[in-house]
């Protein structure tokens, strides 16, 4: 499913009303835990998800910076869908609010919001003006959905099953009894340390313009990351997920693009930015496991424009 999330849009809403119970798990081992929720998540025939993603930036404005020369970049991503395994069609609502604030000056505050439809190799996008636009896959439905490309459930359940688990109780998740277990972070999350580190770098220097460098030291001197999944007591389907990584880092411009000659320079001195502090939590709720659902495409997308991806370089282009 998280090629679909992408594709739809989705990053999003945290569910609250947990209580904890003891931090000792009675019942199913770890080991047994893991085989029960993939075997679980296999034959989901559908489920729906909301999900929410907070990020952070901090952003000093270089040698000797004060905090009143700092900015604070906030992005809030909230996310709800439904999805049917067996038809091969999803909904999903979301929105992204994006906040920009300068030290000794008003906040800049922008929404952005999504309406989408996945009916089998078919994506329609509602605009915020209201438009419809219906995107065409030329690959068949069974292609585009899978197998098990689009089961979120299962691939956070194939997730756990591979990595090493510590239990930390049990607790009640929207009235749901679940196992609680933190995921101890491997080799892989520095990865993926590394490409948020980068992502985050080429967006601050304007990459391809600039081109950014880090220093890895200082990433994993100063970068964090806790995983957290909660496996229903019921079904031994993944109830609950949540994650959060935060890191310091100090960027580098080492290069710009020659616009003369379309390659990438390297300067003689780099420049060095101001430091910034990143924070990214996650969550994701799984509930209405193998419930009748019936997505229903509205009269209006049934009349949108077909665009197919031959024409989208050509609408880039117009």
């Amino acid at each position: 499913m998280k090629r679909l999330l992408l594709v739809l849009v989705l990053i999003v809403v945290a569910f609250s009303g947990c209580t904890e119970n003891s931090p000792s798990v009675a019942g199913k081992s770890p080991a047994e835990l893991k085989t029960l929720s993939v075997a679980a998540a296999e034959n989901l025939t559908s489920y729906s998800i909301k999900s929410s993603m907070t990020q952070t930036l901090k952003l000093e404005a270089g040698d000797n910076a004060t905090a009143e020369k700092s900015t604070t970049i906030t992005e809030n991503a909230e996310t709800a869908a439904t999805v049917n395994l067996s038809s091969l069609e999803a909904h999903a609502t979301g929105s992204t609010e994006n906040q920009m604030e300068i030290s000794g000056q008003p906040a800049n505050t922008s929404t952005t919001n999504a309406d989408v439809y996945q009916i089998g190799n078919s994506t329609y996008v509602n605009d915020e003006s209201g438009n419809w636009t219906h995107l065409a896959d030329p690959r068949s439905k069974e292609e585009v959905w899978g197998p098990d490309k689009n089961n979120q459930a299962k691939a956070i359940a194939a997730t756990f099953n591979l990595s090493t688990t510590e239990e930390l109780g049990s607790e009640a998740i929207n009235g749901e009894d679940a196992y609680k277990l933190k995921i101890v972070t491997g080799s892989g999350d520095q990865s993926n340390l590394q490409n948020a580190a980068f992502a985050i770098a080429a967006k601050v220097t304007q990459y391809p313009m600039y081109l950014p460098s880090i220093n890895r030291t200082e990433l994993n001197e100063t970068g964090k990351i806790e995983k957290t999944i909660w496996i229903s007591k019921r079904s031994y389907l993944p109830v609950k997920y949540q994650s959060s990584m935060s890191f310091s880092m100090t960027p580098e411009i080492i290069g710009a693009l020659d616009p003369s000659t379309s390659q990438m320079k390297m300067f003689n001195q780099s420049i060095r930015l101001g430091e910034i502090s990143v924070s990214i939590e996650t969550e994701d709720i799984y509930y209405d496991f193998d419930k009748p659902t019936e997505i229903t495409l509205p009269e209006q997308a049934l009349s949108a424009p077909v665009i197919t991806p031959t024409q989208v370089p050509m609408l880039a282009e117009a």
